[in-house]
């Protein structure tokens, strides 16, 4: 499913241009320019984690796109599918930016949940169809709702998610999984 989110994602920021880059996302305060170097540092970050280097906030939040962020991304992306990837990752124990040291499912969960949604963000700043496959939403949501509800370092302005949007209980699987990220759908 990581997988999936991953390469969905990957569909939907192929089709950013240059020409994009100021274009406004549901993230407060970024534009497509910040929402894509965010989601390259994370790639970043994950990939050194995933080969058991140490943190360094600049590989995680120092990122400079080039003249073809879609191509920019693409490169993050293949390296952080590659070292997810390693024959013994299942095993690993991560050392993640702001995050501490996590086994390597929950690591990988986080990121699925991410992508999951950032796939969203950008298709929502280009306005185009995200169309977010409904079994991974189901599982995300699953996930999602482990992590502590009254962590403000998890929800809320300056967190990674957003304060919980109403959805109704019987709205498609995408909504419901957006709105519990604080996304209104």
């Amino acid at each position: 499913m990581h997988l999936q989110a991953v390469l969905d994602c990957g569909r939907i920021v192929a089709q950013v241009t240059a020409d994009d880059l100021d274009r406004p996302t549901p993230c407060a305060g970024w534009n497509l320019a910040d929402l894509l170097a965010h989601m390259i540092g994370q790639h970043r970050g994950f990939a050194a984690a995933a080969r058991g280097l140490p943190v360094d906030p600049a590989v995680w939040e120092d990122v400079t796109l080039g003249p073809d962020p879609a191509a920019d991304y693409a490169a993050a992306s293949a390296d952080l599918l590659a070292a997810f990837g390693a024959e013994d990752f299942a095993e690993r124990r991560l050392a993640l930016h702001e995050f501490g040291v996590v086994p390597a499912s929950t690591a990988m969960m986080m990121h699925f949940v991410d992508y999951l949604a950032h796939g969203w963000d950008v298709a929502t700043a280009l306005g185009v169809p995200a169309r977010l496959d409904g079994e991974l939403c189901e599982h995300a949501l699953r996930l999602a709702s482990r992590w502590p509800a009254d962590a403000p370092t998890i929800w809320g302005p300056g967190a990674p998610f957003g304060l919980k949007v109403p959805v109704p209980a019987d709205a498609p699987a995408a909504d419901r999984f957006l709105g519990f990220l604080g996304r209104t759908p």
